[in-house]
C-alpha cells in the first residue's frame, strides 16, 4: 500500500529527514495506533502543536456520516448544516466564522477542493461529493502555518488521503428512522494497492421535519501502480445532489407556537449540486531526492434557492433568490525535496489554477418561479503559488524551518482585468523535539484570493491577509497519556460576515483574536481512546472593539474511541462523542443559546460481516444550529416591520441509522 499524500512528511522527504537524523523521533501520541506511529508518524515534522492526523482507522471510529463531519476532529473547528443535506457546511474555526470555506484551506490529494468566486461564497467547501469509504486519512492544521497551506488557509487547513483500505468487493445496505435509505458498493483488487479501487453510493431520505428531504449519488474510481522507478496515479470522482432547505425560523414565532421547532416556512429554499473532479499523479523517490506532480480537472454546476427574510422586500411574492453556478477548473500541483548534506533537505512545491466561472441571481417565488434576473457574471480567475522551506537543527535539541510562501492572482470579469499577489513568510521552531515534552513556536501569514464579483471597474481586486502565531508544548509522559496546550493570537485584515437582508457576504474591516486551545489524551489499553478538547476565542474588530458576530467563544469536545478492539471472534470499530457549543455573539449586543450534543457510531466485524449503528443528538436535545438577528416578514400580504428580530435553524434532531455490510 503506497504511502498516502497528506501523510507524507513535507510532502515527501519524510525518510529522506528521518535518515538524515543520528537518533529517531520521540514517538508521537497523537491519533494513531503504535504500529501507524511506525510508518507515517515518525518521519513528519509538526508545523504547530496543535496539529493532528487520522488514519482509516480513527476515521471510522469518528461519528461522522460525510467528509465534511470527519473534520470535526480538527481542534476547535465546530460546523453548522443550516443549509439542509447537501448544501456546504459553515465553518467555525478558533474564533473564525470561516463561512462555507473562505478561511479553511481543503486539499485531497494536494488537490484544492475550494472553489474561488463560487456565487454563494468566496471559497465554498462541499465536500458531500467525497465517500468516506475512500477515506485514508487526513491531516489537520489549525492557523496558517505549514508552508504547503495556500489560498484560504487563513484558519486553517486540511489534506484528505485517498484510497480504499479494504481488499475486495463490499456491500453496505442502510436505513435511518428519519424515513432515509443507503446503499454502497466499493471493489479492490486483492493484491492491489489501495488507490485502485470502483465505488458507488445511493443515499436520500426524508428528514425529521419539514423541507429536509435529499438525495445523493456517488461514484468513483481509481487506479494506482509503478513503472520503473515512477509511481502513477488516477482518479475520478463524480456526485450529483437534489436536496431541501428548512432555512429559519423567527424566535417570536417559535414562541407563540405558531411554528414547531422542526418547521419550515413555504419557498425557504433547496438546490441541486453536481461535481466532477479527476486527477493523475506521477512520483518517484530516489538518492536523496523526492519529487511529485499532479495534473487535474474539474466541472461543477451549483444551484440553490433561499429566502432569509420572508416578503420582508416583496409582501407578494416573497423575497427567494435562485443562486446559479457554472465553472471550469483545471490545475496542476507539485511538490518535491532534496538532500542538500546530511541532516538538511530542501523541499519546496508550487501550483497553478485557472476557473472559467458563469454565474447568476435571480428573484424566485416561493414556488421556485424565477421572477426576474438580479445580476449575472462570467469571467476567468487564475493563481500562481510556490513555496520554499528549509528545515535545520543548529543544535540536537531544536529544529527551525523557516519558509516562504508567494503567489500572483489574476481575476477578469467580464472585460475588467487585474492582478493581486501574495507573499506569506513563516516559521517554525521546536525545542526538544526528541524528548518526552516539547516546545514549539509558529508563525505564518496566511491569504485569501480577490473575487470576480469583488473586482472594481478601475481594476482593483482586494486581498485579505491574516497573521497568526502559536505558543504550544505537547508532552507524552508515560506510554499510555499525553496532552498538549497552545497559546494563539490572529489578526486579520479584512472580516467577511454574511448579510441576510443582501443575501451576500460583505467585507467589514481588520479584526484581532486571541485563544488558547488545549487537549488530553489518555490509552488504557491498546485501540481505545478517551480524548478531551477544548478551545476558547475572543474576536474583535480593530478599530472598534466590537465583537465578531457568530463566531463561537468556547468550545469543548470529549470522546472515547475503539478502533478494531478485539471483542472476542468480533472487533469493534465505535465512536461517543459529545460537544459542547458557548454562546456566540450576535449583531445589536444579543447571543446565542449554547448546545450540547452526544453522537454515537459503532459497527462490529464479524468473519465477512458487519453490523453498524449510528445515533445522532443521542439526547435528542433541541439545539439551534445558528441563530441570527435582522429584520424579517413571514406573513404575505402584511406590512413589514423594520426592527431586527431573532431567528434561528434547528440543529440535527435524534436519529438512528442501521447498516448491515457484506465482504466478498
Amino acid at each position: 500500500m503506497s504511502t498516502p499524500r497528506s501523510l507524507r512528511a513535507l510532502p515527501l522527504a519524510g525518510v529522506l529527514l528521518l535518515a538524515s537524523q543520528s537518533q529517531a523521533a520521540e514517538p508521537s501520541s497523537d491519533d494513531e495506533s503504535a504500529d501507524d506511529v511506525l510508518v507515517v508518524q515518525a518521519p513528519r515534522t509538526r508545523s504547530s502543536a496543535s496539529e493532528r492526523s487520522l488514519d482509516a482507522q480513527d476515521i471510522q471510529a469518528l461519528p461522522a456520516r460525510s467528509a465534511d463531519q470527519v473534520l470535526r476532529a480538527m481542534p476547535g473547528l465546530h460546523q453548522s448544516a443550516h443549509g439542509g443535506e447537501g448544501k456546504a457546511y459553515q465553518y467555525f474555526l478558533r474564533g473564525f466564522d470561516a463561512v462555507h470555506g473562505a478561511d479553511l484551506a481543503v486539499t485531497l490529494e494536494g488537490v484544492p477542493l475550494n472553489e474561488p468566486s463560487n456565487v454563494h461564497a468566496h471559497g465554498y467547501l462541499d465536500l458531500h461529493f467525497l465517500p468516506t469509504a475512500l477515506l485514508s486519512g487526513v491531516l489537520l492544521r489549525p492557523g496558517s502555518y505549514a508552508p504547503q497551506g495556500g489560498d484560504f488557509a487563513v484558519a486553517g487547513s486540511a489534506d484528505f488521503s485517498l484510497g480504499l483500505s479494504q481488499p475486495g468487493a463490499q456491500l453496505t445496505l442502510g436505513v435511518g428512522s428519519d424515513l432515509s435509505g443507503e446503499a454502497s458498493l466499493s471493489y479492490r483488487p486483492k493484491d492491489a494497492p489501495s488507490g485502485s479501487f470502483a465505488i458507488a453510493e445511493l443515499e436520500g431520505g426524508q428528514g425529521v421535519g419539514m423541507s429536509r428531504g435529499y438525495q445523493q449519488l456517488r461514484a468513483g474510481a481509481g487506479w494506482e501502480g509503478t513503472r520503473g522507478s515512477v509511481d502513477h496515479r488516477i482518479w475520478a470522482l463524480a456526485y450529483h445532489g437534489n436536496f431541501e432547505s428548512p432555512g429559519v425560523l423567527r424566535e417570536d414565532m417559535l414562541a407563540a407556537d405558531q411554528v414547531d421547532f422542526y418547521d419550515a416556512y413555504a419557498g425557504s429554499g433547496g438546490g441541486l449540486s453536481q461535481r466532477v473532479l479527476a486527477a493523475a499523479e506521477l512520483s518517484q523517490s530516489h538518492q536523496g531526492s523526492a519529487w511529485s506532480l499532479t495534473g487535474w480537472a474539474g466541472l461543477r454546476r451549483l444551484e440553490l434557492t433561499q429566502n432569509y427574510t420572508g416578503y420582508l422586500s416583496d409582501a407578494e411574492n416573497g423575497d427567494g433568490t435562485l443562486q446559479a453556478h457554472e465553472a471550469l477548473s483545471a490545475g496542476l500541483v507539485g511538490d518535491g525535496s532534496r538532500t542538500l548534506r546530511p541532516g538538511m533537505v530542501l523541499l519546496g512545491g508550487g501550483s497553478l489554477r485557472v476557473d472559467s466561472v458563469d454565474q447568476s441571481t435571480s428573484t424566485v417565488d416561493t414556488g421556485g418561479e424565477v421572477l426576474a434576473l438580479q445580476q449575472s457574471l462570467s469571467g476567468v480567475s487564475a493563481g500562481a503559488e510556490g513555496w520554499i522551506s528549509l528545515p535545520l537543527h543548529p543544535t540536537s535539541w531544536l529544529r527551525v524551518e523557516p519558509s516562504l510562501r508567494g503567489g500572483a492572482f489574476l481575476v477578469a470579469p467580464e472585460g475588467i482585468r487585474a492582478w493581486a499577489p501574495a507573499l506569506a513568510p513563516r516559521l517554525s521552531l521546536q525545542l526538544f523535539e526528541e524528548r518526552a515534552t516539547q516546545l514549539q513556536l509558529a508563525y505564518g501569514r496566511g491569504y485569501r484570493s480577490p473575487t470576480l464579483a469583488g473586482t472594481t471597474a478601475s481594476g482593483r481586486a482586494p486581498m485579505a491577509t491574516s497573521d497568526s502565531m502559536e505558543l504550544g508544548l505537547r508532552s507524552a509522559p508515560l506510554p499510555w497519556l499525553s496532552w498538549r496546550g497552545a497559546g494563539f493570537a490572529t489578526w486579520v485584515s479584512d472580516e467577511i460576515v454574511f448579510d441576510h437582508l443582501e443575501a451576500r457576504y460583505l467585507a467589514t474591516g481588520s479584526t484581532r483574536r486571541v485563544g488558547v486551545d488545549a487537549g488530553l489524551q489518555v490509552r488504557p489499553i491498546e485501540r481505545l481512546r478517551w480524548e478531551l478538547d477544548g478551545t476558547w476565542s475572543l474576536g474583535r474588530y480593530t478599530e472598534t472593539g466590537a465583537d465578531i458576530p457568530y463566531a463561537p467563544r468556547l468550545l469543548l469536545s470529549s470522546g472515547l474511541y475503539a478502533t478494531g478492539l478485539p471483542l472476542g471472534p468480533t472487533t469493534l470499530t465505535a465512536g461517543l462523542r459529545g460537544w459542547v457549543l458557548g454562546r456566540r455573539p450576535l449583531p445589536g449586543g444579543f447571543s446565542s443559546h449554547p448546545a450540547f450534543v452526544l453522537d454515537l457510531r459503532a459497527q462490529v466485524a464479524w468473519k465477512s460481516w458487519g453490523v453498524g449503528l449510528s445515533v445522532d443528538n443521542i439526547l435528542g436535545n433541541q439545539w439551534r444550529d445558528g441563530e441570527f438577528v435582522y429584520a424579517s416578514n413571514w406573513v404575505a400580504g402584511s406590512t413589514a416591520s423594520e426592527l431586527p428580530a431573532r431567528h434561528f435553524t434547528a440543529g440535527a434532531p435524534r436519529v438512528a441509522r442501521l447498516t448491515l455490510t457484506r465482504r466478498f
